[in-house]
């Protein structure tokens, strides 16, 4: 079964493998142009659009000063999401908004829409944008919002949202003889009175509908519902190369619940052939431009609601009111009259919106799918857009980032990332018709997994290797082991630091693995790389110690007659002095020396 689609474009300029089964959806694509008049720069833009979901989103449109956009869902009331589309520019390295030329110089007010590649053209800044999303279902509300800076690093809103409308279409598939019909409606924008806060009619706005006269089978993509002429064929692009016609001159818009003809406008029926050709239209948006007294004082509705039918922007009475005698009423109920003839009713132009719709939109892929957080569920993005059901997907090239996954029926991407980097990937879906079609998408994943203390790899992030034993890795997200230094040592793979040499030991290094105990008649402090020889009091005194820690009082008397010996002035009267002590030594005591103090004796020889 075909998936059925209306496409959308909203040129906008502000005041202010698996296989799926069958199913059929319609849907919405708005792509516009939006000029930034809030006297200010401006650092983004977002766009609400009431009662969706985030798998509702389609295409949206990324080449201008701020990149693709982020996508939020808002769950606050759960029986009414709302999805946010916004565009944020990036800061630089002092904190600072508008990072490589990402904000919107402001621009100035007109009565006609820019000229030439004002909007579109992102190697220069006159205050324009192009934006544009794309989705599925039926919106209860869309607001469209200027971004400012807001101090201490936040971005707000400017002020009240854009006023400007997205249209809706109800088609009716061919019977019969009859054709194929679609039905454009434009709604009023959704935005509070700015003279009159609080009452029960909005914002009021001027409406112009412009439509192809005649209709073709070739496509309309997002990026076509643009007011440029890039293929030169002396039409906008938006008309899809057909001759265009003014269907509706002016009809002023204002949200209420009690007058249907202001709170939005039908449009006539556009045969579709056997449903299979696009329609195309353009909505113009421009401010209520009567005086603030025109508007009723109890509801805020705008009394001059007509337009002078001359078309001659040399005439007098263009763009005027008619009426020279249109009843008020005031806060107080009471009724006065003005002049609605004497003044310009239409203001500066506020955008256009361009829209086509394609009762059978063809198999695509959404243009980009933005970053994840490691730990946090994905929002979930749909990717496959039109074509026939069911889908044969396939990533071709590369992976998709772990623990996400494209669900084969309908085409959403979701999951929670269990790994953070880049990753790169290549999307191939094939539907029931058998077109095929692919593209490559980059994603990244933030709060990378980095490399712990005693662990390392080649990008310092997971997944890690431990350190062999002789090397550590101090700190996280190391790229490499460090071999432990000459005075240290590390026994165990995974060491975070390497252990110093006790006193009395020795690690040459570097890469030791163990201390090594110093050899007799030498020592060490701790943390040394070699050991130092000792005098030869200190040696005789610690061979003394070491051969007789039972006998404290033999101790004692061999370290009186060791500190003589060794105060002896040469080699030989040093040995003749021991021998001596050892003679009477061995008198004193009336036997032989025990093993235990002829070793010691015998140590100290080897010293001499």
């Amino acid at each position: 079964m075909n998936r059925s689609t209306i496409l959308l474009a909203v040129a906008l300029l502000a005041a202010g493998p698996g296989i799926g089964r069958a199913t059929t959806i319609v849907g919405d694509l708005n792509n516009f142009d939006t000029l930034n008049d809030t006297g200010q720069p401006c650092y983004g833009f977002e766009i609400e659009i009431d009662d969706i979901v985030s798998t509702d989103i389609t295409y949206t449109f990324d080449w201008n000063h701020y990149g693709a956009p982020k996508i939020r869902q808002d769950n606050t009331d759960p029986a009414h999401p709302k999805v946010f589309v916004r565009y944020e520019s990036t800061k630089d390295a002092n904190g600072n908004w508008g990072a490589n030329g990402s904000l919107t110089n402001p621009a100035i007010p007109t009565i006609t829409p820019p000229a030439g590649h004002t909007c579109t053209d992102t190697s220069v800044n006159e205050g324009c944008e192009h934006f544009g999303v794309g989705y599925y279902g039926t919106p209860s509300a869309i607001k469209y919002n200027w971004l400012v800076d807001g101090g201490a690093g936040t971005l707000v809103y400017s002020g009240s949202p854009v006023p400007v409308a997205a249209p809706r279409f109800v088609y009716t598939p061919p019977v019969g003889a009859q054709p194929a019909q679609v039905v454009a409606a434009i709604p009023a924008p959704v935005v509070p009175n700015r003279v009159q806060a609080g009452k029960e009619f909005g914002e009021p706005s001027w409406v112009k509908v412009i439509k192809t006269t005649t209709h073709s089978r070739r496509p309309v993509a997002l990026q076509d519902l643009v007011s440029d002429d890039t293929d030169g064929d002396g039409r906008a692009d938006w008309q899809n190369s057909e001759p265009d016609e003014v269907e509706t001159e002016w009809h002023l818009l204002q949200s209420n619940d009690n007058k249907p003809a202001k709170a939005g406008l039908d449009g006539g029926a556009d045969d579709m052939g056997d449903g299979s050709e696009t329609v195309t239209r353009r909505y113009e948006f421009y401010r209520y431009g009567a005086a603030a007294n025109t508007l009723d004082g109890e509801n805020g509705e705008a009394m001059c609601d007509e337009v002078n039918p001359t078309t001659d922007p040399n005439n007098a009475n263009y763009l005027h009111g008619l009426g020279n005698h249109v009843g008020v009423t005031d806060a107080n109920g009471d009724t006065y009259y003005v002049n609605c003839a004497a003044q310009v009713v239409v203001g500066n132009y506020i955008g256009a919106q361009m829209a086509g719709f394609a009762a059978a939109a063809p198999l695509g892929l959404i243009d980009h799918l933005q970053d994840g957080e490691r730990g946090t569920p994905y929002l979930p993005r749909t990717v496959v857009v039109g074509g026939n059901t069911p889908f044969l997907i396939t990533i071709a090239d590369g992976n998709l980032p772990p623990g996400l996954a494209i669900d084969s029926p309908s085409g959403v991407l979701l999951g929670t990332p269990t790994a953070g980097g880049n990753f790169g990937f290549t999307v191939r879906v094939t539907d029931a018709d058998n077109v095929t079609v692919s593209k490559a998408y980059t994603v990244s994943i933030t709060g990378i997994e980095v490399c712990a203390a005693g662990s390392f790899s080649a990008t310092g992030s997971a997944p890690c290797t431990l350190t062999p034993p002789g090397s550590y890795a101090g700190g996280t997200g190391n790229t490499s082991a460090t071999l432990c230094p000459a005075g240290s040592f590390s026994s165990a793979a995974g060491a975070a630091a390497c252990t110093l040499a006790a006193a009395g030991s020795y690690a040459a290094g570097p890469g030791n693995t163990s201390a090594t105990p110093c050899p007799p008649g030498t020592t060490s402090a701790a943390g040394a790389s070699s050991c130092t020889v000792l005098g030869i009091a200190r040696q005789l005194s610690d061979a003394i110690d070491a051969a007789l820690s039972d006998q404290p009082e033999l101790a004692n008397s061999l370290h009186r007659q060791a500190e003589q010996i060794a105060s002896a002035s040469n080699t030989f009267v040093r040995a003749v002095s021991l021998k001596a002590f050892y003679f009477a030594l061995n008198a004193q005591r009336g036997h032989a020396l025990t093993d235990a103090e002829a070793d010691t004796l015998f140590a100290l020889a080897k010293l001499l």
